[in-house]
């Protein structure tokens, strides 16, 4: 067992858990998708060559770069 593995309330931020010793910390986080976004994302995997955790990690960066680049 380790610091990533206690349990939390739902909802609670939990970020704290994966800052430490400046190693590249990941977390598996279990999301519920509809039948055909996961068919969508699958093809955009295949399409690119790339796993579906691929292309959630590059919606992401994109989500990231369009929010700094958007004023508030």
């Amino acid at each position: 067992m380790n610091d990533y593995d206690e349990q939390d309330e739902l909802g609670r931020n939990v970020t704290h858990l994966l800052k430490g010793d400046g190693r590249t910390a990941t977390a598996n986080i279990p999301v519920s998708l509809e039948y055909e976004d996961l068919v969508f994302l699958e093809k955009i995997g295949r399409k690119n060559g790339k796993t579906v955790a691929q292309v959630i990690r590059d919606a992401i960066a994109a989500y990231q770069v369009e929010q700094t680049a958007t004023p508030v």
